[in-house]
């Protein structure tokens, strides 16, 4: 049966699962099994997957693929997601190995190198228009961002949790704020986007600490990241968490105190935030305490009794509101700026009056070059780190009526950012991060040309 959210926001996600590794976190809240990657059970629906193809990525894909296409999904832009405890800390021969046969996967074809099965994929017919990462914040240096470029990685997701080192210490989690604000700023002047892992509840905090330090999230440059999965705490059966509930050393939130929570932290969400996960997908029969349901429903239904609106950009985009039956209106261009990580950020939008959100570009603006290119006559970086039109995916070489997708905002929205990197900041080049399988797009549409892991073009004024 087709679930038609699943591509709403016009994108074919696809998740694939390494094998099962040592972590080199000791966190105490998370799960840990024998036959299953580190943070997840052996019963969560990507792992039973990857176990049905014995964690082979080229087969995880193919499976997908071929489901996909029996439920009557687009399967030409897809978002491959790899899942799995710390994929970065993994041997970095089986990295190279896992994403190759990833494209290869999506290829229909075995290639001999990885740069091989980009190349292919770049025009192929399941083309991976970004690709995501999760890792922790110290095990995303230098040497890891330039492993994610060469696999074509354009989002990571880091595990924050937290923003409190006593909170990391009590938890064992190995990493203090430091870190978080390093791998934060690295990412970004490479052109990528930016989610976090967010756990309300943990052991020594506090629901009015949590809500404190998510408002600290977007009020401190140094964070300000472009995406949230919400993980309220929970007590894993196996992990030392639980040991701490049964001696009474720990208590979670209970359900309403964690719903109140949650409305607290969407409200504060500026426009520029994707909330894309409001709990994790752990079956409940693992659960020992702490919410074992999805929160996004009853959030959703509270919110709406209170009169309070989120606006994060899940919340707002036009696909999830005109199956909702929300009245569609206009969309016009509307511009946000803000600092962060020592440069400017300039989100791009086309909205209608009650702001649903059709489609948006992340510009980011910085004296410094990027690493990979070096620099260029003029010492301004102007990077797109994510142009994505939202509703239901259309193919590409298709048109559908009442779509957002293939009607030009993208172009627009584009040639908005080329002109405000020239004419506002006098950068004399425009640097795009783009998903392998995009590229052709970038090059088709708007002559860019490829130069190492990025798309690039030297900007001129018009005439």
């Amino acid at each position: 049966m087709r679930k038609f959210a699943r591509t709403i926001s016009g994108v074919t996600p696809l998740a694939v699962m390494t094998m099962p590794m040592s972590c080199p976190g000791q966190c105490l809240y998370c799960p840990t099994y024998p036959d299953a990657p580190q943070s997840y059970t052996p019963e969560s629906p990507a792992v039973l997957r990857a176990r049905r193809c014995d964690y082979d990525a080229g087969q995880q894909v193919e499976l997908r693929l071929r489901i996909f296409t029996e439920m009557g999904h687009p399967t030409d832009k897809i978002e491959l997601i790899i899942m799995g405890g710390t994929f970065l800390a993994q041997p970095v021969d089986y990295q190279y190995k896992f994403i190759k046969d990833c494209y290869d996967g999506l290829n229909g074809v075995a290639s001999a190198t990885l740069e091989e099965a980009r190349k292919i994929n770049e025009t192929a017919a399941h083309r991976c228009t970004g690709l995501c990462i999760e890792t922790r914040p110290d095990w995303c240096g230098q040497a890891e961002i330039e492993r994610m470029l060469e696999f074509g990685a354009t989002r990571v997701e880091l595990g924050v949790q937290t923003l409190d080192d006593d909170i990391y210490r009590l938890v064992r989690r190995g990493h203090g704020v430091e870190e978080v604000v390093r791998a934060t700023a690295l990412l970004r002047e490479h052109g990528f986007k930016v989610y976090y892992h967010w756990m309300p509840g943990l052991p020594g905090s506090t629901p009015e600490k949590d809500l404190s330090l998510s408002q600290t999230l977007f009020t401190d440059e140094r964070f300000k990241p472009d995406g949230l999965k919400l993980y309220p705490t929970m007590v894993v059966e196996g992990t030392e968490l639980e040991k701490w509930y049964r001696e009474g050393r720990y208590q979670p939130y209970d359900n309403e105190t964690m719903v109140n929570l949650v409305i607290g932290i969407k409200s504060i969400v500026p426009g520029y935030v994707r909330i894309s996960r409001v709990l994790r997908d752990i079956p409940s029969k693992f659960i020992v305490a702490g919410l074992k349901d999805s929160l996004r429903d009853i959030v959703r239904e509270k919110m709406k009794q209170d009169a309070i609106e989120c606006h994060c950009i899940r919340c707002r985009e036009y696909g999830h509101r005109a199956r909702a039956g929300w009245e569609i209106g206009q969309p016009h261009m509307v511009r946000m700026d803000y600092d962060a990580s020592d440069g400017k950020e300039i989100f791009l939008s086309f909205e209608d009056e009650r702001e649903t959100l059709f489609g948006l570009l992340r510009l980011r603006i910085q004296s410094r070059p990027v690493p990979a290119l070096g620099k260029s006559e003029n010492a301004v970086s102007a990077i797109v780190r994510e142009l994505h039109v939202f509703g239901p995916e259309v193919p590409l070489s298709e048109q559908l009526s009442g779509a957002a997708q293939h009607k030009g905002l993208g172009k627009a929205l584009f040639r908005e950012a080329e002109r405000i990197a020239l004419d506002e900041f006098q950068s004399d080049r425009m640097i795009v991060l783009s998903g392998t399988g995009a590229k052709e797009y970038y090059r088709t549409e708007f002559d860019y040309l490829s130069q190492g892991d990025y798309m690039v073009k030297t900007l001129r004024p018009q005439a």
